[in-house]
């Protein structure tokens, strides 16, 4: 089995670095064949071709939205989810985002961590496990979304025409294991305004953002900004700079759309404008936890993040989309209903939102229990399981969980600018998903 992952490393990387290049951002202009856009056809079509050359005897799709890949034969079967969509590339690169270059032993590029280096991960561990000839107590299946950053529709349609794993785990967060992870809500809050500012800020819900823009009547002037935060001014222009980040983690990240409302404040606003940036900044200033929408709750499953994600001033209207993780306590009905009111009371009306309730399993489980063991052991250490803000596709199914592919002694560097992984540790994945596989897998 280990043979086999150190012969094809070389081919891996050059594999990884291929479907890298594809700049497949969810949700791309819907064509036929192609519902999720054509990069993101593009990297489906790389990644089922590789797994055909692999060897593997059972690959397909489900109409563009996710791809299959299985082996092994039993009435259960282990589930893999891996996706292969993803977010914007933001600013703030020091390589560029798509080139998957290799500088001092890491490789750089949007989709090195999140998803596709475990997706890349995941199919050399199956090739490996499949042509080490050991006997199958459980049929193995990768299944290949498409949709994970923006509306999980690929999620939604193999659910629609397959089976549920018996137990499965998702390469998309951090190691050793998550076994829980808060409830995420994201939402859309829309007003009429007399106002003479425009922006459009954002790329996705769910990702903070590094750069904001917004034009005003006269040419802004400069202001002193909080640390993290730069600005300058084009023309009628201002700009701010941050650091962008993923929503679940907002202290790694300086959230541009906050502090492009703290520049704007200093600037010669007429009553409305003034009134319009001012709600804005009482209702989310430099909060990561939503305090001033009363939703700040801690419990053992963590601690309520909010994140305003995106805000667009154009025409006479205001929307403002957010993401919030929530701990377990913190029921969807209360929370929503505390956040209805204090936009009510600014004005605004809530015109969109997705809920994805809490998911937990059970420590001593089959499934944590044996990836637990897995990881401490060949690590070393006596780690236990994690709780985090993120949702990954372990919500998707009745028994499932994250297992890595972050490093657990590191930050995440997903939807960040220079997402990166170094080569050691997508060996490291490889190999450990490989004994993952042979584990609640093979006899």
């Amino acid at each position: 089995m280990y043979n086999f992952i150190n012969d094809t490393m070389e081919r891996q990387i050059k594999d990884l670095q291929e479907l890298v290049r594809i700049p497949s951002v969810s949700r791309g202009k819907p064509k036929p064949n192609a519902p999720l856009g054509e990069e993101v056809r593009r990297a489906l079509d790389f990644a089922l071709d590789l797994a055909r050359e692999l060897g593997f005897p059972r690959v397909w799709e489900l109409d563009g939205y996710c791809g299959i890949v299985e082996f092994g034969e039993g009435e259960e079967c282990l589930g893999i989810m891996a996706h292969l969509d993803v977010v914007p590339e933001g600013d703030g690169w020091s390589y560029p985002p798509y080139a998957a270059q290799i500088h001092d032993g890491r490789m750089y590029g949007r989709g090195v961590v999140d998803d596709k280096g475990a997706a890349i991960s995941a199919l050399y561990a199956m090739a490996a496990v499949m042509n080490s000839g050991k006997m199958m107590k459980r049929r193995v299946r990768l299944i290949l979304g498409c949709d994970e950053e923006a509306g999980w529709s690929c999620m939604d349609r193999y659910k629609q025409y397959e089976q549920e794993p018996t137990l499965a785990f998702t390469p998309d967060a951090e190691y050793p294991v998550v076994n829980s992870e808060m409830g995420i809500y994201q939402t859309t809050y829309t007003k009429s305004c007399n106002t003479h500012i425009s922006c459009q800020i954002g790329t996705a819900s769910n990702v903070v953002p590094g750069e904001a823009r917004m034009c005003f009547r006269v040419q802004p002037k400069e202001v002193e900004m909080p640390d993290g935060f730069t600005m300058d001014i084009v023309y009628n222009t201002l700009r701010v700079h941050g650091r962008g980040g993923h929503a679940s983690m907002p202290d790694l990240a300086h959230n541009a759309l906050q502090g492009i409302l703290f520049a704007a404040k200093a600037q010669y606003l007429d009553d409305e404008d003034r009134k319009l940036i001012e709600d804005l900044i009482e209702l989310y200033a430099f909060d990561m936890h939503g305090q001033s929408l009363g939703i700040d709750v801690t419990d053992e499953s963590g601690r309520t993040t909010f994140v305003p994600s995106m805000l667009t001033i154009s025409n006479g209207t205001v929307t403002i989309k957010s993401d919030c993780r929530y701990p377990f306590s913190l029921k969807h009905p209360d929370l929503q209903a505390r956040i209805d009111r204090k936009m009510a009371a600014k004005g605004f009306a809530r015109t969109a939102q997705k809920n994805t309730p809490c998911h937990f399993i059970p420590q001593d489980s089959e499934l944590v229990k044996t990836l637990m063991e897995i990881f401490n052991r060949k690590v070393g250490v006596e780690l236990e399981p994690l709780k985090i803000g993120g949702g990954t596709y372990a919500r998707a199914f009745t028994n499932a969980v994250a297992f890595g592919t972050v490093p657990y002694n590191e930050e995440s560097p997903c939807h960040m600018p220079d997402e990166s992984s170094a080569l050691s540790d997508i060996r490291f994945n490889t190999e450990i998903m490989a004994e993952a596989i042979e584990k609640l897998a093979c006899n």
